[in-house]
């Protein structure tokens, strides 16, 4: 199984050493990242492994492969040289690994780390898919002696399925590290008994350290929320499809607790999905029993459904995927998500009382729209796209516009509750305000379905003008909540489900 290693980026041994301690009950080894450290400090970088006690690999990584070293080679091989001098005989004092690229040779070097019994790790690394991949890793694994390792930037879901295609047919005892760079090549940072990779990578993100490369998680969110500590094989895999921004989402922490406390051998992982079709292959290969869908992807997956229930056929929107023999049936459990929510909010499950502003015309707010409709409201559509807009208000005889100065006196009608159902300042996603030529007045109800961050700049706006405010956690954790039956078939636990993220 995989061993979980902290990369250390602190700009100092000293706070590398305590941001060690915070981590050392939970990781198996560190990689002092020596091109993070400010030059005084290459000095010390000898005494690490004795001060650390624990395994340590050394990497002093080049600006051009990713890091922050800009120097010269002949400075970079001076500073690995000083870092393994005067091996100890106590092996723990001395640096377990070190990482060296593909085209760094040196014999003196290479010869002083079999003497001293210090590993090489000897890595490639790839802005790109390589195309000639086989050649690639023929090269880097021709030498028993070194640990080979990939990593490889991912840029769409379909360099994450060739990753893991490739490594998963090669032998299964074979020492490698393997890396999916990116937020497409998250889940290969998860998935290792697929990949074979013996190593694990985190940073110390929760510490305040900066990311030693793009796409890891923090060691307490690998071991608290996707249990990599506990060795499992994952026999059932789900996930939840967007866009770039889908690996800021809450859904992996609600999924996969529901998962632990129900004692189910299964991971939730966010994917990334630049083409539905690409996707679909991954899943097929990875066999991923179900899946959440969420933007842009909740209208476009129908057109792949086999069967779907009366609720994606009325909203005209699939939030939930369940793969089975005979094809993939889809849900929709956003309608649920958000009238629990809206209920809790208002206090009343009747809306019949309340003119309702909805902005967005997409998966989500076709969801609530079909809500407010069921409760008795009336509502406006607000939408950039105005065909979008029109359509789904024609749907339930709403008036709408599109962002033009009818859609301020609209909004002005219809605002005992507003309701923003777009992306626009989600983290990870469009920045901005989608309501910033509205004025609130302080007598609006404002929701949001946005839940990362927190308060949006709307929510913000509105809050400050003393508004009554709700984010979009709610609707997340009701929404949740009946996926999680509809992948399990179980009651999700009666756990305060808060607490959890």
């Amino acid at each position: 199984m995989a061993k979980l290693c902290l990369c250390l980026t602190a700009p100092t041994i000293e706070e590398n050493l305590k941001v060690l301690e915070r981590y050392r009950s939970i990781i198996d080894l560190v990689e002092l990242r020596v091109d993070f450290l400010r030059p005084e400090e290459y000095f010390y970088i000898r005494r690490f492994p004795e001060l650390a006690h624990i395994p340590s690999i050394l990497t002093v990584r080049r600006y051009s492969d990713g890091g922050q070293f800009k120097e010269g080679e002949a400075v970079r091989l001076v500073i690995i040289a000083k870092a393994l001098a005067f091996a100890s005989n106590d092996k723990s004092k001395n640096f377990s690994y070190v990482d060296i690229e593909h085209d760094m040779y040196a014999p003196a070097l290479q010869e002083a780390t079999c003497t001293f019994g210090t590993k090489v790790i000897r890595s490639y690394h790839a802005h790109s898919f390589p195309d000639d991949i086989d050649a690639i890793w023929k090269k880097i694994s021709e030498n028993h002696l070194e640990i080979p390792k990939l990593s490889v930037l991912t840029e769409s879901i379909s360099d994450t399925e060739k990753i893991l295609r490739y490594f998963s047919a090669r032998p299964k005892g074979e020492h490698r590290i393997i890396v999916g760079m990116g937020s497409y090549g998250f889940c290969t940072r998860i998935l290792t008994d697929i990949t074979g990779s013996m190593l694990m990578y985190a940073s110390a993100s929760h510490a305040g350290l900066p990311l030693a490369a793009p796409g890891q998680l923090d060691p307490e969110i690998l071991v608290k929320i996707y249990r990599i500590n506990q060795h499992i094989i994952h026999k059932r895999i789900y996930g939840i499809i967007g866009s770039a921004a889908v690996v800021n989402s809450l859904s992996p922490y609600f999924h996969n607790a529901g998962f632990a406390l129900c004692d189910e051998n299964a991971v939730y992982l966010p994917f990334p999905v630049d083409s539905i079709e690409n996707f679909l292959s991954l899943a097929d290969f990875l066999n991923i029993h179900g899946f959440s869908v969420t933007v842009p992807h909740k209208e476009k997956i129908i057109h792949y459904l086999s069967e779907y229930s009366p609720e994606v056929k009325e909203i005209g929107a699939c939030n939930t995927v369940i793969r089975t023999k005979q094809g993939l049936i889809g849900y929709n459990t956003d309608g649920y998500g958000f009238e629990k929510a809206i209920i809790e909010f208002t206090g009343s499950p009747d809306l019949s009382s309340m003119s309702t502003t909805i902005v967005g015309a997409g998966g989500a707010a076709r969801a609530i729209a079909y809500v407010i409709h069921k409760l008795g409201g009336k509502a406006c559509i607000i939408n950039r796209n105005m065909n979008k807009a029109r359509k789904l208000a024609e749907t339930y005889g709403f008036p709408w516009a599109g962002i033009t100065e009818h859609a301020v006196n609209l909004v002005n009608e219809y605002n005992d509750l507003i309701i923003q159902a777009t992306p626009v300042g989600m983290n990870g996603g469009e920045p901005g305000d989608p309501l910033e030529w509205y004025d609130f007045k302080g007598t609006e109800m404002v929701f949001d379905t946005i839940y990362s961050p927190a308060e949006t700049p709307m929510l913000e706006r509105a809050r400050k003008a003393g508004c009554r405010t709700m984010n979009g956690l709610s609707m997340l954790k009701w929404q949740a909540v009946a996926q999680f039956e509809l992948f399990t078939e179980k009651k999700f636990p009666d756990i305060d489900i808060y607490s959890i993220i």
